[in-house]
């Protein structure tokens, strides 16, 4: 696992090197917009629409030389004021051992923002580090296998009253695993649906958001809770159930300095397949581990991070979180939280909604990531 971090680190170097030429092409596509004409400023929103394209590079014994580009478009479904900029990312990549990855997140605000769908569309064929299920992923304990799936997770929801938003989610994923190397630590057949699954499920979903701003919030308050249920009935191979809870709040401690804080809480019941468990990990909960480092049917995990704007575009966050996951809520203990911690640049691409790109570095037990993404983590 550090091999593969030391590896990303090249990423880190490519991207950074390619950010001041990228700021001159934003800075151009705000300046000429043709799609926008003169309007009155109190009454519709006039900021353009913009696109940031970031290639990507990088070399994991899994994966092999990655290859491939990131663009963000970042746009309004209408003028008038009040409107959050929509967004949506195309990612896209391919590895010298045939591997492909493409994935779609979005966010979509429209009707004055009464309404709102964010989710993800993807496509995966790729190799994966499997850590086993439990609280105590060891680094030399692992097998690779390699899977091939579409996924979507879409939320819609409609606001009911003021800052409440109330809908539903769906999530798909048709999990077809097509390698695995029972020579690792783990075997292949252990694990519910480690030969293949399907989950297909629906449930209701709110949102309660308060923030001053989506992509770079100051002040505010954010949760999102859903419950979701997969059944044969609703097309999964698996019946079993999902709770989560995932809130932040934000706090301006300065005019450019801002305290940001997650707690995020999931519950799973029923048959879950070992890809659905509650993971930890990854470039978002809990960086500085592999995405589903620590797994199990739940988890408990809270982060902190500073945000500090430096001059120009830059600035840094330093962020640390402790985290554990647990077969059973009483299992859960004082003495059996894991740890990390990290620091990285960011850089404003669109300074009118503050849009970042973060080039993060993060420590753990015995493991380690860099991450290079648009957006905060949370």
């Amino acid at each position: 696992m550090k091999e593969s971090s030391k590896n990303l680190f090249y990423s880190f170097l490519i991207t950074l090197s390619t950010i001041p030429i990228l700021s001159e092409n934003v800075i151009a596509q705000d300046q000429f917009d043709e799609n926008i004409v003169e309007l009155d400023s109190t009454i519709y929103e006039t900021d353009k629409n913009s696109l940031f394209p970031l290639p990507v590079v990088y070399y994991t014994p899994e994966s092999g030389l990655f290859y491939g580009a990131s663009i963000l478009y970042n746009f309004f479904t209408e003028r008038k004021k009040p409107i959050i900029a929509s967004q949506i990312q195309l990612a896209a990549g391919y590895t010298t051992k045939n591997q492909t990855l493409i994935f779609l997140p979005f966010q979509i605000y429209w009707d004055q923002n009464k309404w709102r769908s964010i989710g993800e569309l993807g496509f995966y064929n790729y190799a994966y580090p499997f850590y086993g299920i439990g609280n105590n992923g060891q680094p030399d304990q692992f097998s690779t296998y390699r899977a091939i799936f579409p996924r979507a997770r879409i939320f819609l929801l409609k606001q009911t009253i003021p800052n409440l938003f109330i809908g539903g989610r769906y999530w798909f994923e048709n999990y077809d695993i097509i390698e695995w190397d029972n020579t690792g630590s783990f075997q292949q057949e252990d694990y519910s649906g480690g030969l293949y699954n399907r989950t297909s499920g629906i449930g209701p979903a709110l949102i309660y958001d308060t923030r001053d701003g989506v992509y770079y919030p100051r002040e505010g308050h954010y949760l999102e809770s859903y419950t979701e249920f997969n059944h044969s009935v609703t097309g999964s191979t698996h019946n079993y159930g999902t709770v989560s809870l995932d809130y932040a709040y934000y706090k301006s401690i300065t005019d450019k300095t801002v305290l940001a804080s997650n707690a995020f809480v999931v519950n799973n019941f029923g048959d879950v397949p070992f890809n659905r468990l509650a993971q930890l990990g990854g470039n978002k909960k809990m960086r500085g581990y592999f995405q589903g480092y620590f797994q199990d049917k739940n988890l408990l995990l809270g982060q902190l991070e500073i945000r500090q704007e430096l001059f120009w575009r830059f600035g840094l966050a330093v962020f640390g979180s402790a985290g554990q996951t647990a077969a059973n809520w009483g299992d859960y203990g004082m003495g059996r939280w894991n740890y990390a911690g990290g620091a990285g640049l960011r850089f404003v691409f669109d300074k009118t909604k503050h849009i970042n790109v973060r080039l993060d570095y993060a420590v753990g037990k015995e493991s380690s990531g860099f991450y290079i993404a648009f957006n905060e983590a949370f």
